[in-house]
């Protein structure tokens, strides 16, 4: 019996010209607006149906186009916890903050209902190939479900990605090519690959079942907390906000609830194109090198007009959060609430002590902030844990050689495949690196084909870098 072609029915929303087809669209053929997914048609549904099930993602089946349930791959995402504040909520004189832990999934990010959809997806349309352009999150969650599935995966990352997050590409054996320094350098060479190679599109811009998967959090915040006054989401291209927004539309118009949260938007100040479009300022981006934020550096936003159109519909707004205050909030999230956060959730943290300081929120409005991925995926956390300024090159240094110690421990690398790893820094400085953790006998070396030198973890690097872990979970 062959496979079942699944039509998916497709509205611009520029033009609001409706279009059907078999294949992945993104761009509508008519005015080159955005393509989403029609809502599907379901049954009369009651908020009770929205009620969290930890790790059940399919409950939400019915609002996807369909997929056979023999198809269906799930690792146990979905079902996470919006969780009141004890600590923080309180320092800062508000009765009803909450945060939406999307920590909790497989992988640790909000992309596993997206890994788990899209690899569903090709899965059921006999896909042997996946292809992904994504400066972590995505990538990560897109290698770990194709390798669920049995479907090879090409990750395309930047230059600069959090180790972590490379890490679990490698870890669910993706090919990984690096190209460019941001998100914006990616997505057409997925294109163009994609077509070339036969590949299923999974870059979150080029997949409109993205923003059905994330949808789901809209519901699952519903199903635990009801609406709430505010929420506030991370945004690089605008999509997790849209995603969300659509989720708690759709369900106005079945009847389900009858009011809509307003959306705050939040970026990193120097890197916000969405919040300068908000204010019509000119964009004004700051060094790649310094930032840690990289999960969110995009330049140009495809979504970043409709993020805004939503946002003042909303009646929200956005923010841009200096990057320091993001850091320092990392910490105080882990210390205060036990939720140890990536940066680009800590950015929605830190963004409602700058909300209230302007009066915008009030003390007994509900407020929930999306936790998008843990603080586990960025090791240069050592730099953070100290807040003495004569330590920090220590920091800095230790970090970079913990990214060697994660890289080696999945597979051997000799010294230029290292460097190109890290990325914005010499070759001396590698080698300086490798005899430095060689000496300690953290590393040892063998030669390979060609007389090349290739670098190995040993028993006391592995047992070392489960000391730093254990010490990043304490913190």
């Amino acid at each position: 019996m062959g496979l079942i072609k699944i039509i998916l029915e497709y509205k611009c929303s520029k033009c609001s010209n409706q279009v059907k087809s078999e294949k992945i669209e993104c761009i509508c053929p008519k005015c080159e607006g955005l393509l989403f997914i029609e809502p599907q048609k379901v049954e009369i549904i009651n908020i009770n149906e929205l009620k969290i099930e930890k790790g059940n993602f399919w409950k939400y089946h019915k609002f996807f186009p369909p997929i056979e349930k023999k198809y269906q791959i799930s690792l146990g995402e979905g079902g996470t916890n919006c969780i009141k504040s004890k600590n923080l909520g309180k320092s800062l004189g508000l009765n009803n903050l909450f945060f939406k832990d999307e920590t909790q999934n497989p992988t640790n990010s909000f992309k596993d209902r997206v890994g788990a959809l899209l690899v569903s997806h090709a899965n059921s349309q006999n896909y042997e190939k996946i292809i992904c352009a994504s400066p972590g999150n995505q990538g990560a969650s897109i290698a770990a479900y194709s390798s669920y599935a049995g479907i090879s995966c090409f990750n395309i990352i930047p230059k600069r990605i959090d180790e972590g997050k490379r890490a679990q590409m490698y870890a669910y054996d993706s090919t990984i090519e690096i190209k460019g320094d941001t998100v914006d350098d990616l997505i057409d060479y997925a294109e163009q690959k994609a077509k070339e190679e036969y590949f299923y599109q999974a870059t979150a811009e080029l997949n409109p079942l993205t923003i059905e998967a994330q949808k789901t959090i809209a519901y699952e915040i519903i199903g635990e907390m009801g609406v709430p006054d505010w929420l506030i989401v991370p945004m690089g291209s605008g999509g997790c906000l849209i995603s969300i927004w659509k989720g708690f539309d759709e369900l106005k118009e079945f009847g389900v609830i009858n009011k809509l949260p307003k959306m705050v938007g939040a970026q990193v100040a120097g890197w916000s194109p969405i919040v300068d479009k908000y204010y019509s300022k000119k964009p004004i981006t700051t060094s790649l090198k310094t930032s840690h934020t990289l999960g969110i550096l995009v330049k140009n936003p495809i979504y970043k007009d409709l993020t805004v159109k939503i946002i003042k519909e909303s009646n929200g707004t956005v923010i841009a959060v200096n990057e320091n205050l993001i850091l320092s909030t990392e910490k105080n999230l882990a210390r205060s609430e036990g939720i140890f956060a990536e940066p680009a959730s800590a950015l929605t943290v830190a963004s409602v002590e700058q909300l209230k300081d302007q009066n915008i929120i009030e003390k007994n409005e509900k407020i929930c902030c999306l936790i998008t991925g843990s603080g586990l995926k960025a090791p240069y956390v050592l730099q953070a844990l100290t807040h003495k300024s004569k330590t920090v090159g220590i920091g800095a240094l230790l970090s970079t050689k913990l990214k060697i110690l994660q890289l080696i421990e999945l597979d051997s690398m000799y010294g230029t495949q290292i460097q190109k790893n890290l990325g914005d820094i010499s070759l001396s400085a590698v080698y300086q690196h490798l005899s430095e953790l060689e000496i300690r006998d953290l590393i040892a070396r063998e030669k390979k084909q060609e007389k090349r030198i290739y670098y190995n973890i040993t028993p006391k690097g592995k047992k070392v870098l489960e000391a730093i872990q254990t010490l990043v979970e304490l913190f």
